[in-house]
C-alpha cells in the first residue's frame, strides 16, 4: 500500500483519466512510446553501449542469469563455485558494486548498495536481459560507474502455461512453473504473470587441493567439496491493467535461500551457513497523452541475511548475526516532445536506505538503525538531427546523499566521517552521440562522470569472510567509450551484426576487497585505478539453421598510487582476456544441438599481484529434441565437458629463474574451486492457450 500511494502521488492528476479516453488524440499528435513503455532498446539507434539478450528457446535449459550476462562483451561474472553458487557481474573492469541490477526498472542495489547475487534471480521469469555498459537511460534513475543490468519481464504474448524439471549431477534439481493469463477489468485489458522456481543441490564435487603448499607435492589431494549445499525458492508475480497509453503494474519478487559457505579451497568449512530472505514490492503507473509521457514507480525492498559461524571457521572468532537491509523509494519520469526532433525529460527520485544488525548469540541489536537518504534530479534532452542519422543524448544529473544518520563506528562513539562530509551534493554530466552515415552502420560515443558512496556492508560488515572499514571514502569516476556496429544486409542468407568498441575509465578512491592472511576480505580505498579495454562482438544467423554469438574482451588495468609495492599493478579479480562463444544448429522445433565455450585469463587475487588464479577454458554442449509435435522438449546439458579442474602453471611466476611447474586447481576469483563435468537432464513443456486480448 505504501508503494501504491507513492506511485499515485508521483503521477500528474490527469494520468489516471487516460484509461478512459484512449481515442481522443488529435490528428498528428506525437506519442512518445519509448519513454514510458521501455521498449526493447535498439543498439543501432541508441547512443548507449547496450546489449540485449532475449530469454527464449535459443538458450540451453541449464542457463542462468549469470551465464547469460557473462556471454555479453565487456562483462566479467565473478562466480564462487558451480551451479547455484554466488555470482556477481563486473562491467568493463568495474567492481561488482559499481554495477546496478534492476528488475523492471527497480534497483536491487541502489547506488551500488551491494553486490547483487545473480544466482538468486530466476532467468525464465524474464523476457530479456538489457546490459548497459555506460550512459544508462535517465528513466532508470541510475548513473553507476560500471553500468546497469536491467531484467525485463516484458509484455505477455498470449495465454499459456509452462513447466520444466531438471535433474543432474551433485544431486541437483530445478523445478520451474510459469503461467500467463490475459483478462479484462471493465473495459481495460489485464495480464497476469506468475513464475515459481525451486532449486536444490548438494554441490559435493571433487576438486584438487595442494593444501596451500606449492613446493610440497606429497600433501596434494582430491577432497570432496563439503558444506556446499543450496536450497532456493523464487516466487515472481506481476499484474498489469490498461494499455500503453495508461497502464498500472504491480510486481512482487520473493526469495528464500539457504546455503552452506564452503570456504577457500585450502581452508574448507563444515558448518558455516547463510540464510537469505528477500522481498521486492513495486507499483508503477505510466501513461502518455499527445506529446507528453510520464511514469511513476515506487518500491519497498526488504532483505534479511542470517550468517551462522558459531564454530568460528571463517575469519576470527565465532559469529551468528542477522543483518537487515531495507530500501523505500520512489521515482518519477516525465518526457515532452514539442518537436519530432526533440524530447526533453525530467527524472526525480528519493530513497531511504536502512540497515540493522543483531547478534543472535546475545540477542542484542548491536547499534541503532543506520539510515541514509538519497535523492537524484536529472535533466535530459534527446535530439534527432539530420533525418535521424545523428542522435544526441545529454544528461545532467544531481545527486544528494545524507549520511547524518549513519551512526558511529562500531564499539565506539567516534563519528563515521568528519562533519563536513556527512552530506554530499554533486552534479555529474554525461551524454552520448550516435551517427548513422548509412542505415547499416552506427558509430557511437559516450562519456560521463559518476559517484558511488560506500555501502553498509563495506562500512560496517562483519560476516567472517568480509569485515567493514568505516574510513572508506566515496568513489569518483570518469568513463568514456566509442564504438561502431555494422549490420549485414537483409537479403543475404547470413544475417547478423559485428560490433567493436574501446573504453576508458578512471576511478579515484576506488574501493576494492583485499584478502588478508586470514582469508578475510577487507574493503580499502586505492588512490586511483585506470582501466582501458577493447571489446568485440559478432552475431550470426546463417540459412535459418545455424546461429552463433561470439564475444571477446581485453582489459588493461592499472593501480595508480604512491605506494611503490602496488603502483602499476593489475587490479585484483580482473582478467586481461575473456572470450565467450555459443553456436547452435537447429532443425525446426524438433532438434537443437549447441556448443558453448568460455575462456578467462588468469587473474590476481589481491593488489600485490603475488597470487594468480590459473586461466580457465570451459566447454559445454547441449542437445534438445522434441519427439512429438506439441512437445515436451527433452534436453541434455554437459557443463565443463572436458572435466578440466586443474592447470599446469609456473611454480613462482614472480621469479624468472624458477622454471619449475606445478599443478594448480582451477578456481574462481577468490580461490573457490570450480566443479568438473556436470550433467543435467531437463524435461520442458510449454502450452499456448490463446492470444492476448
Amino acid at each position: 500500500m505504501v508503494c501504491l500511494h507513492l506511485c499515485l502521488g508521483l503521477m500528474p492528476p490527469w494520468g489516471l483519466a487516460w484509461a478512459q479516453d484512449d481515442d481522443d488524440e488529435p490528428p498528428g499528435a506525437v506519442i512518445v512510446v519509448e519513454e514510458t513503455s521501455r521498449d526493447r532498446p535498439d543498439p543501432m539507434s541508441d547512443p548507449a553501449s547496450v546489449t540485449v539478450i532475449e530469454v527464449n528457446e535459443a538458450l540451453p535449459a541449464a542457463s542462468d542469469v549469470a551465464g547469460v550476462v557473462d556471454s555479453a562483451s565487456g562483462t566479467t561474472v565473478v562466480r564462487l563455485g558451480g551451479l547455484g553458487d554466488y555470482a556477481a557481474v563486473s562491467i568493463r573492469g568495474s567492481t561488482t558494486r559499481q554495477v546496478q541490477v534492476h528488475l523492471d526498472g527497480v534497483p536491487l542495489n541502489p547506488d551500488g548498495a551491494a553486490s547483487v547475487n545473480l544466482a538468486e534471480l530466476p532467468l525464465w521469469a524474464f523476457q530479456r536481459v538489457e546490459i548497459y555498459r555506460g550512459n544508462a537511460p535517465p528513466q532508470l534513475g541510475a548513473s553507476p560507474i560500471g553500468g546497469v543490468v536491467d531484467l525485463r519481464t516484458g509484455d505477455a504474448e498470449g495465454a499459456g502455461v509452462g513447466a520444466s524439471v531438471s535433474v543432474g549431477s551433485l544431486r541437483t534439481t530445478r523445478v520451474t512453473a510459469l503461467s500467463r493469463a490475459p483478462g479484462q477489468l471493465g473495459a481495460q485489458p489485464t495480464d497476469l504473470l506468475v513464475v515459481a522456481e525451486a532449486f536444490t543441490t548438494q554441490g559435493d564435487y571433487r576438486y584438487f587441493s595442494d593444501n596451500g603448499t606449492e613446493y610440497n607435492l606429497f600433501d596434494d589431494s582430491r577432497p570432496t567439496r563439503a558444506n556446499n549445499d543450496k536450497r532456493q525458492l523464487n516466487l515472481h508475480g506481476r499484474w498489469r491493467v490498461g494499455t500503453r497509453r495508461a497502464r498500472f503494474s504491480l510486481l512482487e519478487a520473493f526469495l528464500s535461500r539457504d546455503e552452506g559457505i564452503p570456504g577457500h579451497v585450502n581452508s574448507p568449512t563444515t558448518a558455516v551457513d547463510l540464510g537469505t530472505t528477500r522481498s521486492l514490492t513495486s507499483a508503477s503507473l505510466e501513461g502518455q497523452r499527445g506529446p507528453l509521457a510520464a511514469e511513476g514507480r515506487a518500491w519497498l525492498y526488504l532483505r534479511e541475511e542470517r550468517f551462522d559461524d558459531r564454530e568460528g571457521e571463517i575469519g576470527v572468532g565465532t559469529q551468528w548475526n542477522e543483518d537487515r537491509f531495507g530500501s523505500l523509494g520512489a521515482l518519477g519520469h516525465a518526457a515532452w516532445a514539442p518537436l519530432p526532433q526533440l524530447s526533453p525529460a525530467l527524472t526525480a527520485s528519493l530513497r531511504q536506505d536502512r540497515y540493522t544488525t543483531t547478534n543472535l548469540l546475545t540477542r542484542e541489536t548491536l547499534d541503532a538503525a543506520r539510515v541514509r537518504y538519497a535523492g537524484t534530479l536529472s535533466l535530459s534532452a534527446d535530439a534527432w538531427l539530420w533525418g535521424e542519422r545523428l542522435v544526441l543524448s545529454p544528461v545532467l544529473q544531481g545527486t544528494w546523499l545524507d549520511n547524518r544518520s549513519l551512526g558511529a563506528v562500531p564499539f565506539s562513539e567516534e563519528p563515521i566521517a568528519p562533519d563536513s562530509r556527512k552530506t554530499y551534493r554533486r552534479i555529474d554530466p554525461r551524454g552520448g552521440v550516435l551517427l548513422r552515415p548509412v542505415p547499416l552502420v552506427a558509430v557511437k560515443a559516450n562519456a560521463g562522470r559518476y559517484l558511488r558512496p560506500p555501502d553498509f556492508t563495506e562500512l560496517f560488515g562483519d560476516r567472517g569472510a568480509v569485515v567493514g572499514n568505516t574510513d572508506l571514502r566515496p568513489e569518483r569516476g570518469l568513463q568514456a567509450d566509442a564504438g561502431v556496429r555494422v549490420m549485414l544486409p537483409e537479403p543475404w542468407p547470413v544475417a547478423g551484426a559485428v560490433e567493436a568498441g574501446v573504453y576508458w575509465s578512471r576511478v579515484d578512491d576506488l574501493i576494492v576487497m583485499v584478502q588478508n592472511a586470514q582469508r578475510t576480505m577487507v574493503p580499502m580505498n586505492l588512490d586511483a585505478a585506470r582501466v582501458r579495454g577493447v571489446e568485440l562482438a559478432l552475431s550470426l544467423d546463417a540459412f535459418g539453421w545455424v546461429s552463433s554469438q561470439s564475444n571477446l574482451t581485453f582489459n588493461q588495468s592499472e593501480i595508480r598510487t604512491d605506494n611503490a609495492a602496488w603502483d602499476g599493478n593489475q587490479l585484483p579479480r580482473l582478467p586481461r582476456w575473456e572470450a565467450a562463444q555459443r553456436t547452435a544448429v537447429v532443425w525446426g522445433d524438433r532438434l537443437r544441438v549447441g556448443h558453448t565455450w568460455s575462456y578467462t585469463d588468469g587473474n590476481y587475487w589481491d593488489r600485490t599481484n603475488w597470487y594468480r588464479a590459473a586461466p580457465r577454458s570451459i566447454h559445454g554442449v547441449f542437445v534438445r529434441v522434441r519427439p512429438l509435435p506439441r512437445g515436451p522438449d527433452v534436453e541434455l546439458d554437459l557443463l565443463n565437458l572436458t572435466d578440466r579442474t586443474v592447470e599446469v602453471v609456473p611454480r613462482n611466476p614472480l621469479d624468472p629463474s624458477d622454471d619449475a611447474r606445478v599443478v594448480q586447481p582451477i578456481t574462481d576469483f577468490v580461490g573457490y574451486p570450480l566443479p568438473g563435468r556436470t550433467v543435467l537432464l531437463t524435461l520442458r513443456w510449454a502450452l499456448e492457450t490463446g492470444p492476448t486480448e
